[in-house]
């Protein structure tokens, strides 16, 4: 009789232990089945592993809503069309990509605001990309890398997210996973490799002395303005886009209007000793874009202004006084700040 009953007892727990693998089995194949299905509705072709992962935060993620521009923009459209929504990556947030991205939010069981944060960049990078993979996915990691988005994870895909990983200090396996999502978005690293280890011969080209200040943690740039809102034009994206070697972008709506201009190298030159040799922390609020009087040293890639000096507000306390009377000593010929007109909020300093 007893073992009849723990027969029986076995019996049972086995067919529920079965039962549960099942289930757990179809719920993981539904998702990913779901994601693919709606893609597939819109004549879009994903062959990108979609997994998930939590919230990374080795990197500050941009934060996009209305009126947002530039490739930060047109890296979530591609992963929202991804998912199948229809968007197209123009690298405008406008009314029909805030209105999707609130239907991937609802989708996704995060706050539908519209916004892309952290939460939605964790879910709408949540694409493992390797040799073979095609669709929006590999787009976006593509225009992340400099690359021809052409949607095809191939054989210069690999080797280019190889040579960023390695620059980034990841595992170089040529596949885009969590952290590489993270770090392409909120570090682009420039086409050229960084110097070697030990290298004793300094920096000399503007691009590389970009690069060199991306890598410096103390100092940190605007992803917005004031004035104007032109993501491309920020202090932000011109580091990035200087690193890349193409050249910082003035605004549109300055007195030259939309252009391609090089950083000065010995004013970035200057950024680094700042940082390295006196221990300044600064937050760059302008390099070449906003909106200044017409013959300004901005237009021309030759000024940079600063609104926080070691976490401290300019004009709130913070030492602006030494910083600015070091930049004359490292070259700066026109310096300005607190107590001078339109300056009490930030520090000028600009070269020849």
């Amino acid at each position: 009789m007893r073992k009849n009953v723990r027969s029986l007892l076995l019996q049972s727990l086995t067919a529920a232990l079965l039962a549960a693998s099942a289930l757990s089995a179809v719920s993981t194949t539904g998702d990913q089945a779901s994601a693919s299905a709606k893609e597939g509705a819109h004549g879009a072709t994903n062959t990108a592993r979609i997994t998930t992962w939590p919230v990374l935060k080795t990197g500050a993620w941009p934060v996009l809503k209305t009126g947002s521009q530039g490739t930060a923009v047109r890296t979530a459209q591609h992963l929202l069309a991804a998912r199948g929504y229809t968007v197209k990556a123009d690298g405008v947030y406008g009314r029909k990509t805030a209105a999707e991205v609130r239907s991937f939010q609802q989708r996704s069981s995060l706050k539908a605001d519209g916004a892309v944060g952290p939460q939605t960049w964790s879910k709408l990078t949540a694409f493992t990309l390797r040799t073979g993979a095609k669709g929006s996915a590999v787009k976006a990691a593509q225009l992340q890398l400099g690359l021809k988005a052409d949607g095809v994870f191939g054989k210069n895909t690999k080797d280019a997210v190889t040579s960023f990983q390695t620059r980034a200090q990841l595992k170089a396996d040529g596949i885009v996973g969590p952290k590489t999502w993270n770090t392409l978005i909120n570090r682009t690293a420039p086409a050229r490799p960084a110097p070697k280890p030990g290298a004793t011969k300094p920096a000399t080209s503007s691009a590389a002395l970009a690069h060199q200040l991306l890598n410096k943690h103390g100092i940190t740039y605007a992803r917005n303005h004031s004035e104007t809102v032109d993501f491309p034009s920020t202090a932000y994206q011109n580091i990035h886009d200087m690193a890349k070697g193409i050249g910082a972008a003035t605004s549109g709506n300055s007195h030259v209007g939309r252009k391609r201009v090089q950083l000065n190298a010995n004013m970035l030159r200057a950024l680094i000793t700042l940082h390295d040799k006196y221990g300044y922390k600064l937050q760059i609020s302008e390099f070449v874009g906003g909106v200044h009087g017409k013959n300004s040293r901005h237009y021309r890639g030759l000024s940079f202004d600063a609104n926080y000096i070691n976490g401290i507000h300019v004009g709130s306390g913070a030492p602006h006084k030494n910083v600015m009377k070091l930049c004359t000593t490292l070259g700066a010929t026109e310096v300005r700040g607190p107590g001078d007109p339109d300056h009490n909020t930030h520090i000028h300093c600009a070269w020849k």
